[in-house]
Parts: structure tokens; C-alpha cells; sequence
């Protein structure tokens, strides 16, 4: 999904009754680099700007950023990358913690 596309649903959302999209901030365990993707159709889709994949080198800048489209909250997907002993087909690979926006 474009930025631009989240701008409209972010402003849609306001002036209708519906809520704003979920939207969370994906990095790996021990990276530095954060993406943004919004859930859509129970499925992430990222964020991209001119075709190439929004990145970010801290989360502060992330949730300056989430602050500006006007965000409240958000939720940081922190994917495990060491999990050597593999997992059955159900087990979950990630951690979803709600990341509060408003100062």
C-alpha cells in the first residue's frame, strides 16, 4: 500500500464513524531498521513510498512519523530471527507490543 493511500484512509477515518487503520511498525530482534505496514484483509501490507519499502533507522523516528499522519497508537511486530529449534505448523514467530503515541 502506497503512503498516500494510508494518508486518505487516515482522514477517511476521521470524518466517518469508522476507525483508523491498524497499523504497525515490523522490525527484526536485533536490526535497527523499522517498516510500517497497516493491516488489511487480516493480512500486512507495507507502506511504500515512490515503489520502495518505507524504512527507518530508529523508532523514535517511526513514531514521529505516526504522530504526524495523526496517529494515537500503533503496534511494534518484533519478529524472533533466531528461532533455530523451529516451531510447530500453529506457533507464533512474532511478538505484537502496543506502542503509545500521545506524549
Amino acid at each position: 500500500m502506497k503512503k498516500q493511500q494510508l494518508d486518505h484512509w487516515l482522514q477517511a477515518s476521521k470524518s466517518t464513524d469508522c476507525g483508523p487503520p491498524k497499523v504497525f511498525v515490523v522490525s527484526c530482534a536485533d536490526l535497527a531498521h523499522y517498516s510500517l505496514a497497516v493491516e488489511y484483509k487480516h493480512q500486512l501490507e507495507p507502506i511504500l513510498m515512490k515503489d520502495q519499502l518505507l524504512y527507518f533507522s530508529s523508532l523514535e523516528q517511526v513514531k514521529s512519523e505516526l504522530k504526524k499522519l495523526g496517529l494515537s497508537s500503533a503496534y511494534l511486530r518484533l519478529h524472533n530471527a533466531y528461532d533455530e529449534f523451529g516451531h510447530d505448523d500453529y506457533a507464533v514467530t512474532f511478538q505484537d507490543i502496543e506502542l503509545h503515541l500521545a506524549s
